[in-house]
């Protein structure tokens, strides 16, 4: 069987040196050490006059590494990885013919006087556009390098982050079903629905409707990557139903426009987390309990908030079970990187939290 690519690249320490963030620091040492000791061997000694002879190589030297950052912090992020390949070219030739021009300018204008080798004379005599392809042909090698270590750097950082999503995703799957279909729901469901046959025929039918539409959605829809906005606000209304048959005092509503939210989609069962997380910190034997949600799009972004209630008297040995907001977190971080925030509120007789996705 093939090693997995992942594995592989973890437990490299050549590779995990040149993109593990805890190497940065070592790197740049490495690069810049490197650099200078390229030049230095490579240099053609007394080449200039006096001291003439070291700014040379300085000069050079400072000019490729200019180059080399310049390229991997501010081009290639800002245009090469946006798509901009078109931009990304023009500046990168304007950076490139930028550092021709200054190389130029010292060697031939400022330390032109102070040029002993015969064979540096005899460059300089060259054309311009001859020594501005021979200066860009020694830029390119160092230029290439750091597009190909920045494009892998971002590769590798991508893989596992898609590595780290699809356990994720793996994990909220197993662990939402798990969460909602347990034993003892499935029973306490059955059981009132088998109450209400004798006492409420019509209701009986509606719950085991409601039933059936809660268990075809955690059983087919959470299989898919992404779910319609609706179809989810749909489920978590039969998903209070539900939970409203199990509980006396107990009221619920889920605020939204259809025409607001009409064809928004989002990873499934994100707002089921926020839904149970309500579901469970607010029950309450010893008086009325309630959860109210509100969604709406607005300005590019996705507003969802959960308000509940919470017991009189909280129960200190009370646990969650599901998966937590602090691992919804992290998988939010995974599909959404910066463009969403989750924040919880407690108030003394109430839990509210609010997230936000951009669209």
């Amino acid at each position: 069987m093939n090693e997995n690519p992942y594995i592989f690249l973890k437990n490299n320490s050549l590779l995990q040196f040149l993109i593990a963030d805890r190497f940065r620091i070592y790197r740049h040492i490495t690069a810049c050490v490197s650099l200078l000791l390229f030049f230095l061997i490579t240099k053609e000694w007394g080449a200039y006059k006096g001291f003439v002879d070291h700014l040379d190589w300085i000069e050079r030297c400072m000019i490729i590494t200019m180059a080399f950052y310049l390229n991997i912090y501010v081009l290639i992020p800002c245009f090469l990885f946006r798509g901009k390949l078109v931009t990304y070219a023009f500046s990168l030739i304007g950076v490139l013919l930028i550092c021709q021009v200054i190389t130029y300018y010292l060697n031939t204008v400022i330390w032109r006087e102070y040029v002993i080798s015969e064979d540096l004379k005899k460059a300089m005599a060259l054309p311009i556009p001859t020594l501005f392809i021979f200066s860009l042909l020694s830029l390119l090698p160092f230029i290439m390098t750091s597009t190909l270590i920045k494009i892998f750097q971002v590769w590798v950082k991508d893989s596992e982050r898609m590595q780290e999503l699809e356990r994720q995703a793996n994990e909220s799957e197993l662990q939402a079903l798990k969460s909602q279909i347990q034993p003892h729901f499935l029973f306490n469901m059955l059981n009132s629905i088998n109450t209400l046959l004798y006492i409420d025929p019509e209701k009986a039918s509606y719950s085991i409707a409601k039933l059936s539409d809660f268990l075809r959605h955690l059983l087919y829809q959470s299989h898919e990557e992404r779910v319609f906005l609706s179809s989810e606000l749909r489920f978590l209304t039969d998903f209070l139903s539900l939970e409203a048959m199990r509980r006396d005092d107990f009221t619920y509503e889920i605020t939204y426009s259809e025409k607001n939210i009409q064809g928004i989609q989002l990873p499934p069962n994100i707002l089921l987390i926020l839904a149970e997380n309500a579901v469970k910190h607010s029950i309450d034997a010893l008086a009325p309990t309630y959860i109210y949600m509100k969604c709406e799009q607005k300005e590019g972004w996705l507003h969802f908030s959960v308000r509940n209630s919470v017991p009189l008297q909280p129960n200190p040995q009370q646990k969650f079970s599901g998966i937590g907001l602090t691992n919804l977190h992290r998988r939010l971080e995974l599909l959404y990187g910066d463009r969403f925030s989750l924040s919880q509120e407690r108030l003394p007789q109430e839990y509210i939290v609010t997230l936000a996705l951009q669209l």
